[in-house]
Order: C-alpha cells, then structure tokens, then sequence
C-alpha cells in the first residue's frame, strides 16, 4: 500500500478512534459530537488536498450518521451498527454473483484491468475471478459475525478496534486483486496469442 493510501485509510479510521477516546472520557454524547467534528475535518483536510474526494465524502456522510445513531441510541456500539451493513451488503452481493454465474470479482476488476470482454469464456479468468469472489465473501461474512458478536456483548473497544482495521485490510485485498486480476488477464492473453504455443 502507497504512503498517500496509508494516510487515507488511518484517517478514515479518525473519527472511529476520537469516538471511542471521548466515549471513554465523556460518554456517547460528547463521543458523538466528537466524532462528528473530527469527520468534518477529516473531509475538509481531504478536500483542500484533493485526495479521493468521493471517499472523502461518502467517509465523512457515514462516520456523521454513526455518530447519529449513537446518539440517538444513547449507545456507544450504536456508532459501529450502520458499518455492519457494509460486510453484510458484500457478502450478499457476492454470493448472489456466484449463484447467477458472474462472479462479482470478475464484473468488477476485469473492466479496470482491461481484460476480455468474454472473460466468463476464459476458464483460467472465470476461476480466478470465481476463487476471488469467494475470498472477498468469505473474509465480508467473517468480519459481518466479528462484528455482530462483539456488538451483542456491547463490546465497544474491539468493536472500534475492529472497525478501524478494517480500512486497511480492505485497501490491501482491493489492491492484491488487483494486481493479482492483472497478472491473470495478461498470462491468458500470452497463452492465447498465436505463436505462444
């Protein structure tokens, strides 16, 4: 992972690491209201250095409505509840892929990498896109019962912690698929090229 992505990714977890600080110190409340605040630098510091805006802003809209729920619940792990429809929402969208003969990896990565069109004719790209499919579903569904445990037991520590982890282990899988995804489509690209044999 790049410098400028480790940054983005420990600042995305900001906001997280605030709350559970000032839950600790004040209580859900002012946690809230601390987690809020620091989303709202979070996004003007990523705004003015016009990194990843995007996911600047859609960082900043969801640690905001965290920091709504957990006020509103007058819960501290209600800060954690609406991030666990993130690992929920991929599980399901993976398997769903699965069923239906297009693996989500492949729908996703071969376009970015520039592969075939046809790649669910490709046997070495369909597995591989297939194999990731389930790797990414296997870790989303691990994470969604992590997180749902330690939410059952009010577990906030690791709940934050868990969360905050999150945004680098995703980074790091999103960019080993990737390269992985592109190694694939250029091996199958050799292999098929007349004269590789």
């Amino acid at each position: 992972m790049t410098a400028s992505r480790t940054v983005a990714a420990a600042a995305a977890g900001g906001p997280a690491l605030v709350f559970l600080v000032a839950n600790a110190i004040g209580g859900t409340l002012p946690a809230s209201a601390a987690a809020m605040v620091t989303a709202s630098l979070v996004l003007a510091w990523r705004l003015r250095a016009r990194r990843q805006v995007r996911h600047a802003v859609a960082g900043a809209l969801l640690a905001t409505a965290c920091a709504a729920v957990a006020a509103w619940t007058g819960q501290a792990r209600g800060f954690f509840l609406l991030p666990m429809l993130i690992p929920a929402a991929a599980t399901a969208a993976c398997l769903l892929s699965l069923a239906a003969d297009r693996p989500l990896a492949g729908l996703v990565a071969n376009r970015l990498v520039g592969g075939p069109p046809g790649w669910r004719s490709h046997r070495a790209l369909y597995r591989f896109y297939a194999a990731a499919t389930v790797v990414i579903a296997l870790v989303s569904l691990v994470s969604l019962a992590a997180q749902v445990a330690l939410y059952r037991w009010s577990d906030v520590a690791w709940l934050g912690l868990l969360h905050i982890l999150m945004g680098p282990l995703w980074a790091s899988i999103t960019a080993l698929s990737m390269v992985l995804s592109r190694r694939t489509v250029n091996r199958e690209r050799y292999a098929t090229a007349p004269g590789a044999r």
